[in-house]
């Protein structure tokens, strides 16, 4: 297993979840089928507006495809130093920081 691992060929049983960050990098997901949030980094206020509505859409296909989640919130921070802070999704990023904060209903 160790050797696979060390070729760069993806273990079997690693497999990808629901494609919330299909065409955004870098992103990071979480939360639970109830309520999932998305964390991405953007260069710019622009870029921002674009990762955030392509996120949003990803979101809403997810929502078609599996039924969940239920809410979901996206949040479009600064690349850089922001993104390193708060980047892992474990500290909410500040309002200096996010360029873009989207909270929807997906029905």
């Amino acid at each position: 297993m160790l050797a696979l691992l060390a070729a760069g060929t993806p273990a079997a049983g690693a497999s990808a979840g629901p494609p919330f960050c299909k065409g955004v990098k870098p992103c990071v997901i979480g939360g639970d089928a109830g309520a999932t949030w998305v964390l991405a980094a953007a260069s710019s206020p622009a870029r921002a507006r674009a990762t955030a509505a392509r996120l949003l859409r990803n979101a809403k296909a997810v929502h078609r495809q599996y039924g969940a989640p239920e809410w979901i919130d996206l949040r479009v921070i600064k690349k850089g130093a922001c993104w390193r802070r708060y980047g892992s999704g474990k500290v909410e990023a500040s309002r200096s920081c996010t360029y873009k904060h989207v909270e929807r209903e997906l029905s």
